[in-house]
């Protein structure tokens, strides 16, 4: 009688999206928004699907259950709801160490289209791992979490690629669900499908197939994030042990790109943090990007601000000059980053930027912007100022003394053209800094942050 009832119910339900399962910091199930019928089919599924996980692998079971991944799913219409369910499963637990996976999931009840359709949009999966993931963060809040969920788009079927599958639909039957994971160097996707409603033999799948997290991508230039950080150098330089940092950096290749063309300096012996923003997709972005944090990198401890920034833009200056040398024999362009650099010491900073990353400071629950974006006026976006850009290379640069609690946000453009200066200070004041870096960027992935987008906080107390 109820399950009738809540099967009727569940047919005139709208689009939604909800979530399902459990989170650390939650000693039960925690659910909003499936409605009763999708509840209860992925509860009885996980279940059967954890028994038999722990009948296959014994006492290993729990630990290859939280090595693995983030899958994708979409599952069709009548199996698990009236509608299509598509929507990402990850590893979790509750408060007292119980496994569970958390599921974030879109109900869609007037997508008549072939499954795989679905499966494009991998924008729409990318935002709904990074809000999922951030589950398993130590300044998780729940009320942050719901807020994501309620932001998310639904997610869209590739139109591009209807109407050749639709005219082949008889020629094969077709999946019931299709469970697929990225592989985070590649950002390829491999999975499996099902042609009935998932088994708990699927759910085994999901476990003990080949676990993404611990390989490693075959090359470099695939890596995800590119960051380097700088071991103490020996010097003459005066002890600051009166102030102390902290900091964070995070960076994400985007919901659209495969490979992320920003490398990022983090470097506490000198204070020096920068952000190199490669312009475009290419190899050649991903080289002016490394070759200028690189070269930063190879900056000595000084005794006075001025001299450290001085020789930041005689690196800078060299970076250029090697970017520009590259174009020279007419193959090709000369590759071109934007770059932000901020150099800490003793008491006071210095931003020394050119093109349009940036640079902000949060000092007493205010945030500003220091830097000013070099663009060119046009039709276009276009650079005006850049590493590798034009003949001569010109930075502009802003000092000022710290204060203890200011926090520094070094920021690649594509995260101020996705979140909102509002957005990117209540993170900066909420989050530890520790974890402010990471909460930018997942921020910018849910809201579909489609290019490369980094984020680097200092810290000063």
């Amino acid at each position: 009688m109820n399950e009738h009832l809540a099967r009727t119910q569940s047919s005139t339900q709208a689009d939604a999206i909800g979530f399902f399962g459990k989170l650390p910091t939650h000693g039960d199930f925690v659910s909003s928004a499936l409605g009763l019928r999708l509840q209860g089919e992925l509860d009885q599924w996980i279940r059967g699907g954890l028994i038999a996980l722990e009948a296959a692998l014994a006492t290993e079971w729990r630990r290859l259950f939280h090595a693995t991944v983030a899958w994708r799913f979409v599952v069709g219409s009548g199996i698990w709801a009236p509608g299509v369910v598509a929507g990402v499963l990850l590893p979790s637990r509750d408060r007292v160490g119980r496994s569970f996976p958390l599921v974030i999931a879109a109900q869609l009840q007037r997508f008549s289209g072939q499954l795989r359709d679905l499966c494009e949009d991998d924008s729409w999966f990318t935002a709904a791992e990074a809000l999922a993931e951030t589950s398993a963060k130590s300044d998780f809040q729940m009320q942050r979490f719901v807020e994501g969920i309620k932001r998310l788009r639904l997610p869209l079927a590739d139109n591009r690629s209807t109407t050749h599958q639709s005219a082949t639909a008889s020629d094969a039957p077709l999946p019931a669900s299709l469970w697929w994971r990225i592989n985070p160097g590649t950002r390829h996707g491999k999975g499996f499908r099902t042609m009935a409603a998932p088994t708990v033999e699927d759910f085994v799948k999901l476990v003990t197939a080949e676990n993404l997290k611990t390989s490693q991508p075959s090359e470099l230039a695939a890596r995800p994030v590119v960051a380097v950080a700088i071991e103490a150098v020996e010097s003459v330089a005066t002890p600051q042990s009166e102030w102390t940092m902290e900091s964070s950096h995070a960076s994400h290749p985007g919901t659209r790109l495969s490979l992320n063309a920003d490398a990022l300096l983090v470097c506490d012996k000198p204070r020096i943090f920068a952000i190199a923003d490669g312009v475009g997709d290419g190899i050649g972005a991903i080289e002016a990007a490394r070759t200028a944090t690189q070269i930063l990198a190879g900056i000595p401890e000084r005794e006075a601000l001025q001299t450290l920034v001085q020789d930041v833009r005689s690196k800078l200056s060299h970076a250029h000059a090697i970017l520009r040398a590259k174009g020279t024999n007419g193959e090709r362009e000369a590759p071109v980053a934007s770059i932000v650099v901020a150099a800490l010491f003793d008491g006071r900073f210095a931003a020394i930027w050119a093109g349009d990353t940036r640079c902000y400071l949060l000092r007493d629950g205010m945030m500003r912007l220091l830097t000013r974006d070099h663009l060119d006026i046009g039709m276009r976006r276009m650079l005006g100022r850049g590493l590798g850009l034009k003949e001569q290379f010109a930075s502009d640069i802003v000092m000022d003394d710290l204060q203890r609690g200011d926090r520094l946000l070094l920021a690649s453009g594509p995260l101020s053209r996705t979140l909102t200066d509002r957005v990117i200070a209540e993170i900066l004041i909420d989050a530890p800094v520790d974890h402010a870096a990471d909460a930018l960027i997942q921020e910018a992935l849910i809201a579909n942050c489609r290019e490369n987008v980094s984020a680097i906080v200092v810290g000063a107390t």
